[in-house]
């Protein structure tokens, strides 16, 4: 008889509390095991403890309510940088609508969102997206603390955030209809530096590992996928004779702008063409 191969499956980590003090062998353990999993898969999932079952179940709340508007409205979302605004009713992926929310970590960003699709106002939706954001954040912070220390290039660390912005993202698939594709959006690479995902209670999303197979992602109120995007690249303190020079210096908006072009969007590794050594 033959062997059954196992279904590999993303590594699951937990950011708790007691994970999570600077220099305790707790910390240390948990910065391994995620610079390791991001090496390895480029992903991982976190178990985070940051975003309590209220809120989570809040902002999907407030997610229906932001897609129960019209498409007028939700037009109404527009960005100078590209997919930032209203994605929706595209015939490649009919099943899919996103809006974004930019400077979402600030009342301000989240506010001039809100009174756009609420003229009158939405305090639920405006309050949820700002709590959510703020704790997301975090978690993202703590990842890109934890990869700064492995690698030696804590110097950056406090550069990179004060450089931040964050995009919060709140994205829908409808369900196909008879006939119809039942790919929610096309296989692909983040072009961010990283991206946080929280699901509802649906299955979909699959994650590609280096041997060509699709790993499924079974969702939880408590898990969030972790993803290095395409800018989390090599800093030149880690240029040497064995790992040499890949990517020039380069702007993230207007490697945006590439990625949105004719010439970008033909292209298999976008980042590599627009600034590959």
């Amino acid at each position: 008889m033959g062997s059954l191969t196992q279904q590999p499956k993303l590594p699951v980590i937990h950011f708790c509390e007691e994970n999570l003090k600077p220099g305790t062998n707790s910390w240390l353990s948990t910065r391994n095991k995620t610079v390791q999993a991001l090496e390895e898969y480029g992903c991982f999932v976190a178990v985070y403890d940051g975003v309590s079952l209220e809120l989570h179940n809040a902002i999907f709340r407030a997610s229906k309510a932001l897609y129960d508007l019209d498409a007028e409205t939700k037009a109404q979302i527009s960005s100078d940088t590209p997919s930032h605004g209203y994605v929706g009713q595209e015939p490649l992926v009919p099943l899919y609508e996103s809006l974004g929310i930019e400077n979402a970590k600030t009342l301000q960003g989240v506010q001039k969102f809100t009174n756009l699709m609420w003229p009158s106002g939405n305090d639920f939706f405006c309050e949820t997206a700002l709590s959510f954001t703020k704790e997301v954040s975090e978690l993202d912070q703590t990842v890109m603390k934890m990869i700064s220390e492995s690698y030696g290039i804590q110097k950056y660390y406090e550069s990179l955030l004060g450089s931040t912005t964050y995009l919060f993202k709140l994205m829908k698939y409808r369900e196909p209809k008879v006939n119809e594709t039942n790919i929610g959006i096309i296989p692909h690479t983040d072009k961010s530096f990283m991206s946080i995902l929280h699901q509802h209670q649906v299955e979909g999303l699959e994650i590609k590992t280096k041997g060509d197979l699709w790993i499924p992602i079974d969702p939880s109120p408590s898990s969030f996928i972790v993803m290095a995007g395409d800018i989390c690249m090599i800093p030149e303190e880690l240029v040497d004779d064995t790992h040499p020079l890949r990517y020039k210096s380069f702007h993230h908006y207007k490697f945006l702008d590439f990625f949105h072009s004719d010439e970008g969007r033909k292209s298999n590794f976008p980042i590599k063409d627009y600034c590959g050594v």
